[in-house]
């Protein structure tokens, strides 16, 4: 009997363990970003959405978590979306955690490193492809790839860091290279602009 209850002490710890690593494999993948720059976001986007977040809830899918994010569409640079058009995506993880109503609190956040979102801000996203599996999608280069637009300006998660690294910068214009100057003190006019330009790219 004793052993009996070892070994399901073991399995149960195991099984928690298993879990825990599970859980904690989105954001130790997200801490490992890889540096993505303005052109491979822009390449690699299905969509580059201009626009004003206008939900933002949170559920489950198939005991999936997900936040749920729907935004107003002021211009699609790659062109796919229709202006005023509502785009809604799902992207892993809750808002926040919940109680699951057994004294259980559910901790599956979105993981650091994944773009967070708010309604009411605009935004500037490029939207990667979703998951073939669960059709969850983030934004190319997780957090990179989210811009808020405040005052005219547009800045990323990390204050637009490497957004112009390793970029070739023969065809900007006088506008453009200003930008690497101050990347960030962007225009959103100029970096729309500029974005347009690179989505073109084949």
């Amino acid at each position: 009997m004793k052993l009996r209850s070892a070994l399901s002490k073991l399995s149960c710890a195991s099984a928690f363990a298993l879990g825990s690593m599970l859980t904690l494999s989105p954001a130790a993948n997200a801490m490992k970003l890889k540096q993505q720059n303005l052109q491979e976001m822009a390449v690699v986007s299905q969509s580059i959405i201009a626009g004003q977040v206008v939900s933002v809830t949170d559920g489950f899918d198939n005991n999936r978590p997900y936040t749920e994010v729907t935004i107003q569409v002021s211009s699609d640079a790659k062109g796919k979306l229709k202006d005023d058009s509502n785009y809604t995506f799902r992207q892993f993880g809750l808002i926040k955690p919940r109680s699951m109503g057994n004294g259980k609190v559910y901790l599956g956040v979105t993981p650091d490193g994944f773009a967070k979102w708010h309604e009411g801000e605009s935004v500037i996203a490029f939207m990667y492809k979703p998951a073939s599996i669960t059709g969850f999608q983030t934004t190319a280069g997780m957090a990179q790839g989210k811009f808020i637009v405040r005052d005219g300006k547009v800045l990323n998660q990390f204050a637009n860091s490497g957004l112009f690294e390793g970029m070739n910068t023969a065809n900007f214009s006088h506008e453009e290279r200003n930008m690497l100057t101050n990347p960030q003190d962007i225009n959103v006019d100029e970096f729309m602009h500029l974005v347009g330009k690179l989505a073109g790219e084949k």
